[in-house]
């Protein structure tokens, strides 16, 4: 009984924080030093939680060691591009356009979904993340991540399940940027 009892608790916790990581380069050999972080994809997401994962992933990006544009200069460079106006396309900006506009040696691309299904009492919620870095070069992905994580919130009514679910969404989504970047390399101010 101990062993099922172990076996269901290691098959539950992985439920709660699955991670796939695709190590695309030995971390060596990758030669970025800028990186720029793109407005985020967000399917089914809000534009709030789009911002927050943008702006911690950029905060992230800066303790792992790497230089990183600031996020009001690269949408100030964003907006006066000659990319289409529609602020969902900039996040589909092609690499070597970014280099043009940037100088950075890499940019961040990343792509939130979120589900979060209101019943009766119970709003779980679902936030997935999947982030590429792309060489601004030839837009080879050097490195590549994914990760997710739910939440379950309870409450006796509507308002109050939508008001935890706001709660919710940054604790997870500190979650999923913890679990991203353990995957990235350091960087070279942390190599030298």
């Amino acid at each position: 009984y101990i062993f099922v009892l172990l076996i269901v608790l290691i098959v539950s916790g992985c439920f709660g924080h699955s991670q796939k990581i695709l190590n695309l380069q030995d971390p060596a050999k990758i030669k970025v030093n800028h990186i720029a972080v793109l407005p985020m994809n967000h399917q089914d997401a809000d534009g709030k939680a789009a911002q927050l994962l943008r702006t911690r992933i950029s905060e992230e990006i800066y303790f792992k060691g790497y230089s990183r544009i600031p996020l009001e200069t690269m949408d100030k460079k964003l907006a006066t591009s000659p990319v289409d106006s529609n602020k969902e396309k900039k996040s589909f900006i092609a690499p070597e356009m970014l280099k043009n506009l940037t100088g950075a040696d890499a940019g961040m691309y990343c792509t939130l979904t979120e589900s979060h299904p209101l019943r009766f009492f119970y709003s779980p919620v679902k936030i997935s993340v999947m982030c590429e870095l792309r060489n601004t070069d030839n837009g080879d992905i050097i490195w590549k991540a994914t990760s997710e994580s739910t939440g379950r919130n309870f409450d006796l009514t509507r308002k109050g399940l939508e008001r935890k679910k706001q709660e919710t969404h940054e604790d997870l989504i500190d979650d999923v940027v913890q679990d991203i970047m353990k995957t990235l390399p350091d960087g070279p101010n942390l190599r030298n």
